[in-house]
């Protein structure tokens, strides 16, 4: 069994995705390995929130910081 510092859930359902979840997830993945932190934040893809106009949204555990309307150029900040 592994354990991780921290998770962060990116949404996948589909209002998320038509805007660009998968990017942001990606974005995420890139930034997580270039700090090292790859090993320990696990990235995970949810199915909907229910927010879907307030899409992409991004949630970080164990903090359970809510991010929404995150675009591509968040992540570093948010990482």
């Amino acid at each position: 069994m592994e354990f991780y510092r921290a998770h962060v859930l990116v949404c996948g359902g589909t209002g998320c995705t038509s805007a660009h979840s998968a990017q942001i997830k990606e974005e995420f993945e890139k930034q997580l390995k270039s700090k090292g932190l790859d090993k320990e934040v696990k990235m995970v893809t949810t199915g909907c929130f229910g927010l879907c106009a307030q899409g992409p949204i991004v949630v970080v555990y164990p903090e359970g910081a809510m991010y929404t309307m995150v675009r591509v150029e968040d992540v570093d900040e948010i990482v």
